[in-house]
Order: C-alpha cells, then sequence, then structure tokens
C-alpha cells in the first residue's frame, strides 16, 4: 500500500457519531451509535433523508449512552442491508435487516454463544465491523478492552452453530493499541481501518493517537499489510468508492466523540 491521498470531500448535517457507511448507485447509507436511523445521503442532490429502524420508541436520535442500540456495523447483501449492535452490552444485541421494511432479530443467543466458546468476555466483546460472504458472516472485534481481543469471529449463514474465531495482531500507533473499527471485502481482499483509542473500555471513550488502514488476503491472514493514515482521525466506516487498474479508492466516515450533529467524509485514494 502506497502513494495515499486523504482529502476531506463532504460533511453532513443531521448526522452525529457515524458508526459505518456503505456506497450504493450515489447514495451513502449510513448509521450512527446513538440513533435508531438509516441515513440515506444523496450525494448528487446534496440530500439527506432518514429510515426509522425502530416504530416502539419516540427516542430516535440523541440516545443517551446507557440506552443506546450501538449500531456499529453495516453492509449490503442480496439486496438488503443488514446492521448489527455492537453486543458490548446487553441492550445492544439486535441485528436489523432493511430492504422495503425493518426486520429485527435479537442476537443475543448468538453473541452469547460466540463468547462462552472462544473465551471473549463481556468486558472484551465489541462487535464494530461486518463482511458478509457468500456462505459465512464475518465479525471483526474490537480489542480495545483489557485483553485486546481483535478478531475476526466467523459464522456459517446456513448454520449459526458452526463457528471460528481468528485472533488478529495489531500494531500500535504512540503506543496505543489499535482496534478494529470496520472492514469490507474486494474481489478476494479485506481491507479493514483500526483506530488507536486510549481506553481500556468496550464502552468508555478516550483520547484517540490516530487510525491505521490494513489489508489482507480473504484466506491467507498472514498476508497482512498495514499503512497509518494522516492525521489523528477516528474512523469507523470504510466503504469501496471505485477500483480502477492502478487505483482503490473508499470513501470513510468520522467519529470526532462530540455532540455535533455533523459527518465528516473523507475520500482515501491510493495504488493497489
Amino acid at each position: 500500500m502506497k502513494n495515499l491521498l486523504l482529502d476531506l470531500v463532504l460533511t453532513i448535517t443531521g448526522i452525529g457519531a457515524a458508526s459505518g457507511l456503505v456506497y450504493k448507485d450515489e447514495h451513502l447509507y449510513l448509521i450512527s451509535d446513538n440513533s435508531r436511523y438509516l441515513y440515506d445521503f444523496s450525494i448528487s442532490e446534496h440530500l439527506l433523508s432518514k429510515i426509522q429502524l425502530d416504530q416502539n420508541t419516540d427516542q430516535l436520535e440523541n440516545i443517551i449512552k446507557a440506552k443506546k442500540p450501538d449500531f456499529e456495523a453495516i453492509t449490503f447483501d442480496r439486496d438488503q442491508f443488514y446492521i448489527y449492535g455492537s453486543g458490548s452490552t446487553s441492550n445492544r444485541n439486535l441485528r436489523l435487516s432493511y430492504q422495503k421494511y425493518v426486520q429485527q432479530e435479537d442476537f443475543t443467543p448468538i453473541y452469547q454463544r460466540l463468547q462462552q466458546r472462544f473465551a471473549v468476555d463481556q468486558d472484551n466483546f465489541n462487535i464494530e465491523g461486518v463482511i458478509h460472504t457468500d456462505d459465512e458472516i464475518w465479525l471483526f472485534n474490537r480489542g480495545n478492552a483489557e485483553k485486546a481481543q481483535n478478531g475476526i469471529f466467523k459464522i456459517d449463514k446456513l448454520d449459526p452453530e458452526q463457528s471460528s474465531f481468528h485472533p488478529i495482531s495489531l500494531p500500535h500507533l504512540d503506543h496505543v493499541q489499535t482496534a478494529f473499527t470496520d472492514a469490507i471485502l474486494v474481489d478476494d481482499t479485506v481491507y479493514f481501518i483500526a483506530a488507536a483509542e486510549d481506553s481500556k473500555s468496550n464502552y468508555l471513550d478516550g483520547e484517540v493517537a490516530g487510525t491505521i488502514l490494513g489489508k489482507f488476503k480473504r484466506n491467507d491472514f498472514s498476508s497482512l499489510e498495514t499503512i497509518t493514515l494522516p492525521g489523528k482521525h477516528k474512523f469507523e466506516g470504510i466503504t469501496l468508492k471505485e477500483k480502477t487498474e492502478k487505483t482503490i479508492s473508499f470513501f470513510l466516515c468520522e467519529d470526532r466523540d462530540d455532540d455535533k450533529t455533523e459527518t465528516n467524509i473523507y475520500s482515501l485514494i491510493m495504488d493497489h
């Protein structure tokens, strides 16, 4: 990975604490960790609309930390969006799917089974990214708690009882452990981002030292390589913008851990 170009390209007003995004048909679809909306931003029209994900509550945005659903991972698979709660507390275990309407699924049994089977306890369990392959769901655990258990849970789509966990060793930035914040699959390569946040908790925020970009071949974790992105940003979402013969470009969203209801979108272009 070389010749990185990182630029701020958009500021979207009306979304705070952005935690994931999908680029599709000139639209950016975003989630927020303190909201119960799926946000749809039309790039050409510069227009934001909202899709309500929960019809049973009046509190839809700027939800307090103790009660927020903590939607941290989003992907698009077979004409549907899938949105995952982080699982970092007992009220953050929903998986939602959306096509023309929203379906909710309680992922508590699956999250609990993963924790028990692979010795990742509640204090160290924090799902921040997701990839759907043809036959598996990959959940990226953010290892910023005491044990720093960065890794990937793989779940068989047809038989969720069939699962595995693959620990991933990630570097430090300024003596702070980096930890997964999102990931995508492009052809046979996984691209991920991991932020260095000085916190030993899967619940509390800390000072940010920056974010790395990493990649590895889908079936070869040993091929992993990383590069540090410019600045001290806490990037929480990555989505593919375009791939050409020589370059690949992404959109990234930033969570600044403040109370502003605006989200910065960056463009990242690099050789591949």
